[in-house]
C-alpha cells in the first residue's frame, strides 16, 4: 500500500522487515528528532540576541533534551537464512512485522503469539580520545 503526502513523496507501508533495519531506523528517528529540538533552541537564541528589545533582558531559549526514550514494539518475528549465492555463506537474520490491523487482517495472525521488544535509549558522554605513545 503507497500514498501521497503533500510535498509529493510517496510513502510506501512495508510489512516485513530485518529486525536490525527496524531499530536502527527508530534510532535515526529519535537522534533526528533531538538534532531538530536543539536546532530550534540555537535559532530561538540567536533570534533573541539579534532582537533589538529581547537582547537587553538577557534572556536564554529553552533547550529540551529526551533523557531517555523507552520503546515498546509488538512485533511478528520470524528467523530466515540468508544465502549468498558467491559465496555459499549462509547467514541467520531475524525478520519482524509490526503487529497492525492491516498485518492481522492480510495473514489472519492471532495477536496473541506476537513478540515484544524493549528497549530504552538513553544519551551517554562521547566517548574519550585514546591517547598514543
Amino acid at each position: 500500500m503507497w500514498r501521497e503526502m503533500p510535498d509529493e513523496t510517496i510513502v510506501t507501508d512495508t510489512l516485513i522487515k530485518p529486525l536490525s533495519d527496524v531499530l536502527v531506523q527508530v534510532g535515526k528517528a529519535i537522534a533526528e528528532t533531538q538534532k531538530t529540538l536543539d536546532r530550534n533552541s540555537a535559532d530561538t537564541q540567536i533570534f533573541i540576541e539579534n532582537d533589538e528589545i529581547l537582547s537587553q533582558y538577557d534572556l536564554r531559549a529553552t533547550w529540551y533534551h529526551m533523557p531517555e526514550v523507552d520503546l515498546e514494539l509488538k512485533m511478528s518475528l520470524s528467523m530466515h537464512e540468508e544465502k549468498k549465492l558467491d559465496t555459499g555463506v549462509t547467514t541467520p537474520k531475524i525478520l519482524c512485522a509490526p503487529i497492525n490491523a492491516s498485518y492481522v487482517r492480510n495473514f489472519d495472525y492471532d495477536i496473541a503469539g506476537s513478540s515484544q521488544i524493549k528497549a530504552k535509549i538513553v544519551p551517554i558522554p562521547p566517548p574519550s580520545l585514546l591517547e598514543t605513545e
